[in-house]
């Protein structure tokens, strides 16, 4: 990390306590503490798994032979999405899904039974048979389960991303199989989900290891646990001794995952909704538990009290981020549903709150493309695999959430319905279907504000920040035509980034946002891995159906003091015009940058205009600038300055031009852009 000097630590944490609070420095230390004295150690001891038995984790009077308890569980399973063993027909799941999608959810699950995993629904790579889970493919390297989970590192240059040994852990496996088994009645699925499950415990002894760190990923590990016990279980590869391996093993992760559940809530993020999520899931799956009631208690209670946190008024979400809203819709789904189908559904409050966020994410739906923004940090995470349709393709999400909030559809039929179908049965299908038609939204309490065209939309950011920021994007804008993302985000690539950490900064800057830079830097500090300083501040000045103005004061300070202002207007021709406004004394250097589809292009610098080619037609940029201003394209450049590169998917890094328009001059500055959906009108 950059070096700060002593006095800018002090004021920035002097601003970060201003946020955070007391209460929670306190907790942090005292939690660092514990895990400094070892008494957070001596909370989990390993152990080998044959030092607990069934008995010791079933309540009294619950037979603990594996033969006994599994005909307990054939006749006293719990509710789930689905009757136990009684999955969708197979011509009802061809129908909903078709041809494409049999193939694809076939081909992913036969990958699984030899070894080759699904890395972020984009990378496939091979572990062998059995899977090695400490391996990581994309380094070599490879983890160790002698270290307690306390004391292993998140971040090691030799070994990786840690989140590329999670990734397979996280048992995304168990819905592609379960998937497959519905329509193909194979039992080499089931066969190899159990196999799976017996080698990720033979590897992975309890409390020991990187799959033992984090209770999220336990808990979203349990929950492909949970949905392959149930979709499996009639199969002949479903014995009594594997079933009872398996809810040992879910027990003592459970537990894990309620003794430390407190950290989760500190980070006031997603983190607290999975856990939670999963001490409900465990305590309603499985009420013959010892801590069953406990577990599913304190995860209701934690789940009520973050909702409100979680989830602003305008239904936008904590983390600035739509690839975290929609894990926080798929935590969501989980628990809702399962709570619904024991009869104990979420509290009124809890469920409006819910029905906010739904709406929110609906707003910000390309219905043409099923994407949305690539705004904000993207890990990667696909909680709930329960549709053949791609990892950016949003309208499986859209489509089951709306059902939850309203029990109307919002999409027609289509392989988006697949999730729908999984979660709530047949009947879902022919439930009434409502369309939300998209509208111009002012959105202040997450700071998110969109124009709605005939065929275009923007989105744009402006923001005063209460909750961590992730990326520095104050007053960005993504431009959506006919299902393009014509002015885009450039999306996260990877959180750890050893081999080149100027990539990784990068995707977080203000450089690969729709935005405007100064004098070759981003007005933040990035001073730890995840903690950009000083929150930023903005205000929205003026919005209606086709204008948005507002400001940002990220820069409005030494050494810069320059304010942002950037009006938006959708002209009533259907094209738009960006007004970038810089306020402030002295010579400067901006630089304003339109991050653009991977598209053939011509640039005519000379009269300020980008003509770039898409599928639906051409579509112009043409910018007014100060005299002295130049304009480049900048597509895939590497080095210590990175430009030019998109990351669609976690891990993922392609190359798209970037027009960067580059004035330097005494301010005020103004800088206007053009563009012209309409080619006729743009001569």
């Amino acid at each position: 990390m950059k070096s700060i000097p002593l006095h800018k630590k002090v004021s920035m944490l002097g601003h970060l306590l201003g946020f955070v609070g007391a209460d929670w420095i306190f907790f942090r230390a005292r939690y660092a503490l514990q895990k400094h004295t070892g008494l957070l150690k001596r909370r989990f001891p390993p152990m080998p798994w044959d030092a607990i038995g069934l008995s010791e984790v079933l309540r009294k009077g619950v037979s603990d032979d594996a033969e006994g308890y599994r005909a307990y569980r054939n006749s006293a399973g719990a509710p789930f999405f689905f009757p136990q063993g009684r999955l969708p027909s197979a011509e009802l799941l061809r129908r909903v899904i078709g041809e494409c999608g049999v193939e694809r959810t076939i081909r992913v699950a036969d990958d699984f039974c030899h070894g080759k995993f699904l890395y972020y629904s984009r990378h496939v790579c091979d572990l062998g048979w059995p899977p090695d889970w400490l391996r990581n493919p994309f380094t070599g390297g490879r983890h160790e389960t002698e270290t307690h989970w306390c004391d292993y590192p998140t971040f090691s240059a030799t070994l990786g991303d840690i989140k590329d040994v999670w990734e397979p852990s996280r048992f995304a496996a168990a819905f592609w199989l379960a998937r497959a088994y519905a329509l193909t009645h194979d039992d080499a699925y089931p066969e190899a989900f159990w196999q799976l499950v017996e080698s990720w415990c033979r590897q992975n002894p309890p409390n020991r290891g990187p799959n033992w760190k984090c209770g999220q990923e336990t808990a979203i590990r349990l929950f492909g646990w949970c949905f392959g016990l149930y979709a499996f279980w009639n199969s002949s590869a479903t014995t009594a001794p594997r079933v009872s391996m398996l809810v040992k093993a879910i027990a003592l992760q459970t537990e894990r995952i309620d003794r430390n559940i407190d950290f989760a809530v500190s980070q006031r993020n997603n983190h607290a909704l999975s856990e939670a999520a999963g001490l409900i899931a465990i305590g309603l799956l499985f009420p013959e538990l010892r801590g069953a009631k406990r577990w599913l208690k304190r995860g209701r209670e934690i789940y009520e009290s973050q909702i409100p946190r979680q989830i602003y008024l305008d239904g936008s979400y904590i983390q600035h981020s739509l690839n975290y809203h929609r894990v926080m819709l798929h935590d969501t789904l989980w628990a809702a549903r399962l709570l619904e189908q024991a009869g104990e559904p979420f509290s009124p409050e809890t469920g409006r709150r819910i029905a906010r966020g739904v709406e929110f994410f609906l707003q910000m739906l390309d219905h043409d493309s099923g994407d949305v923004p690539n705004y904000g940090a993207n890990d990667g995470a696909l909680v709930l695999p329960l549709s053949s349709c791609d990892y950016r393709d949003y309208r499986a999400t859209a489509q089951a959430a709306r059902y939850l909030v309203a029990r109307r559809r919002l999409l027609p039929d289509g392989p988006w319905n697949e999730m729908l179908l999984w979660l709530f049965g047949e009947n879902a299908l022919a439930g009434e279907m409502e369309p939300m038609p998209p509208s111009s939204q002012r959105l202040d309490a997450g700071g998110y504000y969109t124009l709605r065209g005939r065929d275009s939309w923007c989105m744009i950011r402006c923001h005063t920040y209460r909750d961590r920021p992730d990326h520095v994007d104050m007053l960005h804008m993504d431009l959506w035509y006919r299902g393009i993302n014509l002015l885009g985000d450039s999306g996260s690539y990877k959180y750890f980034c050893p081999e080149s950490p100027a990539l990784g900064k990068y995707f977080k800057d203000i450089a690969a946002h729709n935005s405007i830079e100064l004098d070759d830097q981003g007005p933040l500090e990035l001073v730890t891995r995840f903690l950009w300083l000083p929150w930023p501040t903005g205000r929205c000045i003026e919005h209606g159906d086709d204008v948005f103005l507002g400001e940002h004061e990220a820069y409005d300070r030494e050494p810069w003091e320059v304010l942002h202002r950037r009006e938006v207007r959708l002209l009533k021709d259907g094209n738009w015009q960006i007004r970038d406004e810089l306020d402030g004394e002295g010579r400067r250097q901006a630089i304003l940058r339109w991050h653009l589809p991977d598209y053939p292009y011509e640039l005519d610098a000379q009269r300020g205009r980008l003509r770039i080619h898409l599928p639906t037609g051409a579509v112009s940029l043409v910018i007014a600038a100060p005299p002295e201003a130049r304009m480049q394209v900048r597509r895939g450049v590497e080095g210590d300055r990175p430009m030019g590169w998109h990351s669609p998917c976690y891990g993922e890094k392609l190359p798209r031009p970037t027009l960067e328009v580059i004035a330097t001059a005494d301010l005020p500055m103004t800088l206007t852009t053009h563009v012209w959906l309409n080619e006729e009108s743009s001569t």
